[in-house]
């Protein structure tokens, strides 16, 4: 069980008659100098500590270890008519670790890599969040340029160079894999010699440039090209999808933190309670 297994309010439910006054004399790290950091999976002074740690982190489950070997095995049975049994007290017992293996599953990949990672995935969902929100249905699309034919549109290409295209417009997207292929930047390559590669197949090529200032909203672009595509539901469920995520990361790295805390305050009471 890593720190991110470990329930947040561990060290709250561990009984005042509780192992913490059990530390050995002759361990030479004390509260004073101790420093909670990953290292410290590796430091032999502070294995018995760790020790009282995993012990009280497994304890719930061995309880119910002990209470399933007192019950009749539980069954569900499915919608179908299956009967599903539970996992034996004995597998649920091959699933804990031994000590030594907890130890050395921390020192492998302990909270702390856990931390940073939680780090990054709250990041990416708060920008994605903020993304949604500043890129409505009415606010201003990145669309640069549209290659169409009447009312059909060939293909477009973004303010950062990217071009997206439609069936019957390999052309475009062959000048486009040419451009990345040269390494040109820019737009006029691929207006130019997409023009010139589409017109030889449409004789009513349109290419319209817009800037900063004219690119029509999403909404207008949509509206004009695809106006058989639902912004509004569409910009709705992303930016819910995107709310919740954000929600799930903030609870990951909140209950991360809180039981990285939690082990600390618990190991330096272990030490404090030590004999020195």
């Amino acid at each position: 069980m890593s720190i991110l297994m470990t329930a947040p309010n561990a060290v709250a439910s561990t009984p005042a008659s509780s192992s913490r006054s059990s530390a050995p004399a002759n361990v030479a790290t004390n509260a004073g100098d101790f420093e909670f950091s990953e290292e410290m999976y590796s430091d032999p002074a502070m294995r018995p500590y760790l020790e009282q740690y995993y012990n009280k982190s497994y304890a719930p489950m061995r309880d119910r270890i002990a209470t399933m070997r007192a019950q009749e095995p539980a069954t569900i049975t499915t919608p179908d008519g299956t009967v599903a049994h539970e996992l034996s007290p004995d597998q649920y017992e091959k699933m804990i670790p031994s000590f030594d293996k907890w130890l050395k599953m921390q020192q492998q990949l302990s909270a702390y890599d856990f931390q940073d990672q939680t780090e990054q995935m709250l990041k990416h969902a708060e920008q994605s969040v903020a993304t949604l929100e500043n890129r409505n249905p009415d606010s201003p699309s990145d669309v640069r340029v549209v290659f169409s034919n009447g009312d059909q549109i060939l293909g477009y290409m973004d303010k950062k160079g990217g071009v997206a295209t439609h069936s019957g417009a390999g052309a475009l997207q062959a000048v486009s894999n040419k451009a990345n292929d040269l390494g040109l930047v820019g737009e006029d390559y691929i207006i130019r010699e997409g023009s010139k590669a589409l017109s030889a197949q449409y004789h009513g090529l349109h290419v319209n440039q817009y800037t900063d200032q004219t690119a029509p909203t999403r909404r207008e672009f949509l509206q004009t090209w695809y106006p058989g595509h639902d912004i509004d539901q569409e910009y709705s469920t992303a930016l819910s999808e995107a709310r919740d995520n954000l929600t799930q990361q903030q609870a990951l790295h909140d209950r991360l933190n809180a039981n990285l805390r939690d082990m600390e305050t618990y190991l330096l009471g272990l030490m404090e309670q030590s004999p020195a």
